[in-house]
């Protein structure tokens, strides 16, 4: 028979069905369309072997006149600024104290260190924070070396914290450190998962807001996301205890007693039937304030003398375990893994282990004196000349100047010599054009301390700290006249864009009297989060909930042939962790999201604006910035729970590994599907690059014979460049194809296909 060609038209399309978008590319990963032919897309490795502490959130790069290359870089725990692969860490300082007389205490060992509890009245921290210590002395076996260094905190109170170090204590229980410790505390870390409570601690990151236990896991291999029984170093401080209702309990109940509470904590959950309750007081044998049918159960009645078993929690890495009851050191009864929204995963021999039945859950206020706030810590950054603004989102706008050297931190804006009227709070700031002013946008008004979420404030022009506007100056503000709150705000080459929550406005140089001009230019247009959107040339993109966006002088909708996929798949609680990144060595935009079943970015979604195609796949980049300062764009990642920078487009593979690349077909048929298909032989079209002369990529056909049929795998070639030809035996109504290569140091671009393809009946 003759043989077929099979033309794909370029792009993935989602907007339809497999067998409605014949001819077409229905599925991909980490590829990528050039001149509408797919082939795999650039592979990456590490920026250097040191690493983050915490999530990659912002990334922006300048250079100084020197030449030197900076990187800035924010996490929920630190900034830092790289320079030639190392991250220096210039975390502001909220404020410096003098301790009391030997405010250390050495208690418990654990893991071979020694947790200490430090007396700091109103310290203001909350557990994750960081504080430097200088001026102790050795205490207790614990030495100069190991006490003066930076320790991360766990609060117990207001007034007092605990840290963790490398030393073991002689005798525990004893007192020291001197008179003349001085504590340095960098400001207050944030949240790295969105959550619903209602202040810092309310989620997983700082959600320990007292004290608490802490052992490790002492499973010879570790445990994997599914076992129910694991072992512990210790687990005498794990609490387990049961006892009986002494009256009877309606589903309304606000209050439970019973024979005995002595063995229960505090507060806590428990056990009565099927119902899990959530109580926030223990005295005289009475639970109270109770969160009735709580982790999803159901508020039922029960009968005086039913049973009440304490169900305890345990926090691994990130995931929430609940349990009833251990034997000796081991957590045997009652396993629950991945619950209060987190995951069960695989933990090795030797992870922390912590009792976290006083963990602050979704709701729930935090006992911690610290700011108020539900979203992820995100940080906007630009850089003034050789030096570097940035704020936290919500948070205060700091400095750093480049001639103090990257051994100082950055300090507040508002405190730089000079200083007029600098804004204390703000959600972005930015450095206008070539006009140089620097603009704050969502932050307090001139001589108020409120932040107001619709105020833009810029400075005097060529001056960065003086903000108070006078008949000599071009300092100023205006408040945006439409929405509620001011999201975000991008610069492009004529003007800065500012999107609120109802709508998109520009703001442009103008000059005296005003300054700046400002316009709207689209209603009922947002974005989905504050970095959702980036500027390739004279192009602005982003995504709001329902659709993509570009503006190139005015506002359009980019058509997408994967918008329903992506928007049923994202994960809109955790949309604030959504970015865009451009990648213009080969006209792209990302966006990456988390989907609907992950807290954390785990898929792409990429568009390419000169040949108009889409594709999309699975990459967890947290944070991103072009090339230009650099030869490649560099991203933010996780491997193995450790947080890198990635150098992206180097090489072919994943970080030394072999990259899964592959597009799949829609499917085809002959005519109009009333005859199944013969496939015979295959002929391939495809440019194979590697350093191998005999590297493959495999060709899989799979087949169906009705659409509402699973597509069943019926015959893989592995092909290279010289093979002439690949045999097979189908016999189908419906014909998928999919190229995949999963092998080191390959890349591929595909051209034709072509089939030996014949009728062959209708039955």
């Amino acid at each position: 028979m003759p043989l077929a060609k099979i033309n794909f038209k370029p792009g993935v399309n989602r907007e339809t069905t497999s067998y409605g978008d014949e001819n077409g590319w229905f599925n991909s990963d980490l590829i990528r369309f050039r001149k509408g032919r797919p082939e795999k897309m650039g592979g990456w490795s590490r920026l250097s072997s040191n690493t983050i502490e915490g999530t990659g959130r912002s990334l922006h790069v300048w250079a100084a006149l020197d030449g030197s290359k900076f990187m800035g870089l924010g996490t929920e725990a630190k900034f830092y600024i790289e320079e030639g692969g190392g991250y220096n860490d210039i975390t502001p300082i909220r404020s410096t104290v003098t301790l009391g007389s030997n405010p250390l205490k050495t208690g418990s060992v654990v893991s071979g260190a020694t947790v200490i509890t430090v007396t700091a009245p109103a310290h203001g921290a909350v557990t994750g924070d960081y504080v430097t210590f200088s001026g102790a002395t050795a205490t207790d076996g614990i030495t100069t070396a190991q006490l003066n260094i930076e320790h991360e905190v766990t609060v117990v109170d207001s007034n007092s914290y605990q840290i963790t170090t490398t030393g073991t204590a002689s005798s525990g229980d004893t007192a020291g450190g001197g008179s003349a410790i001085i504590a340095n505390y960098q400001i207050n870390t944030g949240l790295n998962t969105v959550v619903s409570g209602t202040g810092w601690g309310a989620g997983l990151w700082s959600g320990l807001t007292t004290g608490y236990s802490q052992t490790t896991l002492n499973d010879s291999g570790g445990i994997n996301d599914s076992v129910t029984s694991f072992t512990l170093t210790s687990a005498a401080s794990f609490e387990t205890a049961s006892t009986t209702t002494s009256a009877d309990l309606t589903a309304i109940s606000s209050s439970i007693t019973v024979a005995d509470s002595s063995g229960f904590p505090a507060k806590g959950t428990i056990l009565i039937g099927s119902e899990k309750i959530r109580y926030g007081t223990n005295v005289s044998n009475v639970f109270g304030d109770l969160t009735r049918g709580d982790d999803g159960t159901t508020a039922a009645t029960s009968s005086s003398g039913d049973s009440v078993t304490f169900v305890g929690l345990i926090l691994i890495g990130s995931e929430l375990i609940q349990y009833t009851g251990k034997s000796s050191n081991t957590i045997d009864a009652g396993v629950v893994r991945g619950v209060r929204g987190t995951s069960a995963a695989s933990h090795s021999d030797g992870a922390v282990v912590k009792e976290a039945n006083d963990f602050v859950g979704w709701g729930e206020s935090s006992s911690t004196a610290a700011n108020i706030g539900s979203n992820i810590r995100l940080f906007s950054q630009d850089n003034w000349g050789e030096d570097l603004l940035f704020n936290v989102f919500d948070g205060t706008p700091y400095y750093w100047d480049k001639t103090l050297g990257l051994g100082s931190r950055a300090t507040d804006l508002a405190s730089q010599t000079g200083a007029s009227g600098a804004p204390t709070i703000t959600r972005r700031i930015m450095v206008s054009g070539s006009d140089r002013h620097v603009v704050c946008f969502g932050c307090n008004p001139l001589d108020e301390t409120d932040q107001d979420l619709l105020m833009v404030r810029w400075s005097d022009q060529e001056n960065p700290v003086d903000w108070t506007p006078t008949a000599t100056n071009t300092a100023g503000s205006q408040r945006i006249s439409s929405g509620s709150e001011i999201i975000s705000a991008q610069k492009t080459r004529q003007e800065m864009l500012i999107f609120t929550d109802t709508a998109l406005h520009a703001m442009r140089f103008t000059g005296p009297p005003f300054t700046f001009g400002f316009s709207m230019l689209a209603n009922n247009v947002s974005i989905i989060g504050p970095n959702a959107v980036t500027t390739v040339g004279d192009k602005v993109f982003w995504m709001d909930r329902e659709n993509f966006y570009v503006y190139t002088g005015r506002v359009q909708v980019i058509p997408c042939t994967l918008l329903r996929y992506v928007f049923d798949d994202i994960n809109l609680e955790q949309s604030f962790k959504c970015f865009a990144a451009s990648n213009k060595m080969f006209d792209e935009v990302f966006w990456f999201y988390p989907t609907a079943d992950s807290t954390e970015i785990d898929r792409y979604v990429k568009f390419n604006f000169t040949e108009n195609t889409w594709d999309l796949g699975t990459l967890s980049r947290t944070a991103w910035v072009d090339y230009g300062i650099h030869d490649n764009p560099r991203a933010c990642g996780i491997a193995n729970s450790t947080n890198f920078v990635y150098i992206h487009e180097t090489g072919n593979n994943d970080d030394g590994s072999a990259m899964t690349s592959f597009i799949e077909s829609a499917d085809f048929d002959l005519g109009d599907g009333q005859q199944f298909m013969f496939v015979s032989r295959l002929i391939p079209d495809i440019d194979i690059t590697s350093g191998s002369s005999d590297a493959s990529v495999n060709y899989i056909l799979k087949t169906r014979n009705f659409p509402g049929d699973s597509l069943a795998t019926n015959s893989t070639n592995a092909v290279t460049s010289s093979t002439q030809q690949a045999f097979l035996r189908s016999r189908s109504r419906q014909v998928a194809l999919r190229i995949e290569s999963s092998t080191t140091d390959i890349t591929w671009t595909l051209g034709d296909l072509r089939l030996d393809v014949r009728p062959d009946g209708r039955q």
